[in-house]
């Protein structure tokens, strides 16, 4: 394992999704952030669980106009 991987316990960890989706700073880019993950995990239901859960906070966080990179 390269230490650019996860290790999988991250991979069902709902904020290491969300950390990842903080760079994005608009819908647009999140959509396109939650298409190419969920295109390599789709066959993993728990981390598709983490990644629904990390996506809809994000955008939650769009909407009200939060930009946290933390």
């Amino acid at each position: 394992m390269t230490d650019k991987q996860p290790l999988n316990s991250d991979l069902i960890d709902k904020l290491y999704w969300l950390r990842k989706f903080r760079m994005a700073k608009n819908e647009r880019t999140l959509e396109l952030m939650v298409s190419k993950v969920t295109d390599d995990y789709h066959v993993h239901s728990a981390i598709m669980a983490a990644i629904y859960l990390a996506e809809c906070q994000r955008e939650r966080e769009l909407a009200q106009g939060r930009f946290l990179t933390h």
